[in-house]
């Protein structure tokens, strides 16, 4: 996985040289990236998100409402489903960090409408910053009377759900 992710850095960098490379909302290659194999993320959560950068130290990643059984695709006897959203950023010239943050959001898997979250990440994201927003869905199940996360390798979907460079 780490390789596949490397590759895909690497070849959205061979459209350019790091000076000349132009500020895009969506990097090429990266956006979209899937870390594990099966059905995608955004196959399994069918709920728009947005990620987008309000100044220079804040990037929010909004979640429009949703239904978890209508809007999430889970495997058998899901009580319990977890978004776990990640920002990230890197100075490309540098390769210096200018922050990280994760936020988690656990929702019961049924029939109740979750209302629209906007979740807020405080990370810097100076000029010649690459900034990685990346979701994974866990899925929690009943099994030997506790509940516990889904080991099923079907549904361990995550993805970057957006890369910008600034």
């Amino acid at each position: 996985m780490q390789s596949r992710f490397s590759g895909a850095i690497a070849k959205w960098l061979r459209l350019s040289s790091i000076d000349a490379l132009a500020s895009c909302d969506s990097a090429p290659y990266i956006s979209g990236f899937q870390f594990a194999g099966g059905d995608g993320f955004s196959e399994r959560f069918r709920v728009p998100v947005t990620v987008s950068k309000v100044n220079d130290h804040l990037i929010t990643v909004a979640i429009k409402d949703f239904i978890p059984d209508k809007h999430v695709i889970a495997p058998p006897g899901t009580l319990m489903i977890e978004l776990v959203v990640a920002v990230a950023g890197s100075i490309l010239k540098t390769g210096m960090p200018s922050g990280s943050n994760v936020q988690r959001m656990q929702v019961p898997y049924n029939q109740e409408a979750i209302t629209a979250q906007v979740l807020q990440f405080p990370v810097s994201s100076p000029p010649g910053c690459l900034i990685v927003a990346a979701a994974w869905l866990q899925y929690y199940v009943l099994k030997n009377n506790r509940i516990s996360r889904s080991e099923n390798p079907d549904f361990m979907p995550a993805a970057v759900i957006n890369a910008q460079y600034i």
